[in-house]
């Protein structure tokens, strides 16, 4: 009788899975291969040599930059390489993860000399507001896990971090409890009133991954350095979501199984 096969190996620590469950996120360095980066980082350089007209920055900004290539094959690879794909895997199960079909191109500009360094409001994605395209029908498009890929080094804060809340997304989860998901306004956090904890800049390297809660709160940074932050976002939902929504974002562990032993346990 044939033994079954080995299944592929854990890239994630039981202490990384319980960080996870309480920050609602991880950084993973070097998950994409240099070539990888090179081919999506080319594709949108080629992009952006056509020109951008600076009267529908604010909408590429909420939506996409090089809007013809958010379903271009050289950048969906930066998600579901096989590397890539295993601590999505990982953290939410075997299986349980629609593919991508599209991503956002996220270019942060340097800012000019004396802009300001606050920090735009923390928000949750998927709440219609003037900018980002989604219909307003009173439908929060909640996701499960938003995955980013570094295709630029960001070793400084203050450089266009993706910046995050840690510990938001479980404070989110009782405010949604007691007042609903329709609570915030155009998914800004700060209209909750809940007490933040302090942010946090997220530094690394071209190739580094982030993966984050839905619930986490997060903005970016001000860009006051010299280059350009070139990220690539992909919103993953695990199949089915559009049937329940709302009972995801009041409990926040629901379509994570993978995790749910972590719950209520401390970090290593």
């Amino acid at each position: 009788m044939k033994r079954p096969r080995p299944g592929p190996a854990d890239p994630l620590s039981d202490a990384e899975k319980r960080r996870f469950v309480k920050q609602g996120f991880l950084l993973v360095a070097s998950a994409v291969s240099a070539r990888l980066v090179r081919c999506a980082r080319r594709a949108i350089n080629h992009s952006l040599g056509a020109g951008i007209d600076k009267r529908d920055v604010a909408r590429l900004n909420a939506q996409s930059f090089c809007e013809e290539l958010v379903e271009d094959p050289r950048l969906l690879r930066l998600a579901t390489s096989p590397g890539v794909w295993s601590y999505v895997r990982s953290l939410v199960g075997e299986r349980r993860v629609e593919r991508p079909r599209e991503c956002q191109i996220a270019l942060r500009f340097p800012r000019s000399e004396g802009a300001s360094r606050k920090l735009d409001p923390p928000h949750l994605d998927g709440y219609h507001t003037p900018w980002n395209g989604l219909p307003d029908d009173g439908v929060v498009y909640a996701h499960t896990l938003l995955l980013g890929v570094m295709l630029s080094d960001v070793d400084q804060p203050l450089s266009g971090n993706f910046t995050v809340w840690p510990g938001s997304h479980m404070k989110l989860e009782q405010h949604f409890r007691q007042h609903g998901v329709q609570s915030l306004e155009r998914g800004d956090v700060t209209t909750s009133g809940i007490r933040l904890p302090r942010a946090h800049p997220i530094t690394g390297r071209s190739g580094d991954i982030v993966l984050a809660h839905y619930q986490l709160a997060h903005a970016a940074s001000p860009n006051l350095s010299g280059d350009i932050r070139y990220m690539c976002f992909f919103r993953l939902s695990v199949r089915g979501l559009a049937n329940h929504r709302v009972e995801s974002m009041v409990d926040i562990w629901r379509d994570w199984p993978a995790l749910r032993k972590f719950v209520g346990r401390s970090p290593d």
